[in-house]
């Protein structure tokens, strides 16, 4: 059976460059997104390159989704090697426009549904010895007034990763984070898709340190 990866969060920047790095070395790709036409075009893409995936929809706020997705994911990968968790809640606002409601879905989307995700992985993960892969950002190192719920969420990626790397580690599993500290756009000399995915990778390979600043 294929090794397998989970992308919560697909979107067609940093996650879909990782759903090709990983995808080249013979993994079959889950995603998760909330649009099945985006999905059903990353599929296609995908396919071109002779890449395998499935996908489940979600809406990544809501947990009963969520969970009805990596269900759905299990089911047709099988197995689970990889978890690798990408949503955040990308707003550009005001730390002081912002509302507590928005906050509060924010670090939901950001953090809370990535230990969701993770514990309700937990079987799977346990089974293959798998990793879990997070992606941080710069933010959390230094927030920003003008993207407050982004900074709020980077900086809780960062310590749920520094949290839950002993505490799998004993299971067997391992959790290491990028904190991408950089602007992502395929063109860039430093910070594509393609250039960043490869630091996921060599993560994975080394499951060593639990986080990568780059």
């Amino acid at each position: 059976m294929k090794k397998s990866i989970i992308i919560v969060g697909m979107g067609p920047g940093l996650s879909y460059g990782i759903a090709e790095r990983f995808g080249r070395e013979g993994f079959i790709v889950g995603m998760i997104s909330r649009t099945v036409e985006k999905l059903e075009t990353y599929q296609k893409q995908l396919a071109k390159q002779g890449i395998e995936s499935v996908f489940a929809t979600a809406d990544v706020s809501n947990e009963a989704e969520l969970v009805a997705a990596l269900d759905s994911l299990t089911v047709q990968l099988g197995r689970v090697d990889v978890l690798q968790y990408n949503a955040v809640d990308y707003r550009m606002k005001f730390i002081l426009d912002e509302t507590i409601d928005d906050l509060t879905n924010g670090f939901r989307i950001s953090v809370g549904n990535a230990l969701l995700s993770v514990r309700h992985l937990l079987p799977k993960l346990t089974e293959t010895g798998g990793a879990v892969l997070l992606t941080g950002g710069g933010s959390a190192n230094y927030p920003s007034p003008e993207m407050g719920s982004i900074s709020l969420g980077k900086a809780g990626i960062k310590n749920l990763a520094y949290q839950l790397n002993p505490a799998l580690a004993e299971m067997g599993i391992f959790l290491g984070t990028v904190t991408v500290s950089g602007g992502i756009s395929p063109d860039s000399p430093t910070h594509s898709p393609a250039i960043l995915s490869e630091k996921f990778w060599a993560l994975y390979q080394a499951r060593n340190p639990v986080e990568v600043v780059y």
